[in-house]
């Protein structure tokens, strides 16, 4: 059993390494292609009609990237005042359910996305030759994803082992040190 946790934990880990990695390129991409755009209107060139489509599309996929990135960090806004007052089980209930709500909601985003982006693939971008199905990629991408880690983060909960980011920070030897 542990085997196959520590397997499933270096998965998830190069999922969430690979979507951060995502992350850093859109951001990169977008500092570019914002530069050039500048770049050229301060020099009275001919601004590029396509830069502020694709940054708003750039914008939407960081969005949705960062949704599992946060998830398998455990960095989610949350009012926890509630749960540092009960017992063990009872928190362990609690987050259950709140899981359970996520993984619903999830869901119905996967299901609505991939419905929109059999819809979409024969529409294309106003200023480029691209299906707008490539931008609604990002919804089953974060659907999907989100899933996968809540599924795992009950599974380590009601096992009694570490959340899925409290073992990287161990194993890394990075973690913050807690007060």
């Amino acid at each position: 059993m542990e085997t196959l946790t520590n397997a499933l934990r270096v998965f998830l880990k190069i999922i969430w390494k690979f979507l951060c990695a995502m992350l850093v390129i859109i951001v990169v991409f977008m500092t570019l292609v914002m530069s050039a755009q500048i770049a050229l209107r301060v020099m009275g060139l001919q601004a590029l009609r396509w830069t502020e489509e694709v940054l708003r599309y750039s914008y939407v996929w960081i969005v949705f990237l960062g949704v599992p990135v946060v998830i398998y960090s455990n960095e989610l806004t949350r009012f926890d005042l509630i749960q540092e007052k009960l017992s063990p089980l009872a928190n362990k209930i609690l987050e259950t359910f709140l899981i359970a709500i996520m993984l619903l909601i999830f869901f119905f985003l996967a299901q609505g996305a991939f419905t929109m982006i059999r819809l979409q693939m024969r529409q294309m971008m106003t200023s480029l030759n691209i299906p707008m199905g490539i931008i609604y990629l990002s919804l089953p991408i974060c659907a999907l994803s989100s899933m996968l880690f809540l599924t795992v983060k009950v599974f380590l909960l009601w096992t009694g082992q570490k959340d899925l980011h409290e073992a990287a920070e161990k194993t890394s030897g990075q973690g913050a040190v807690k007060e």
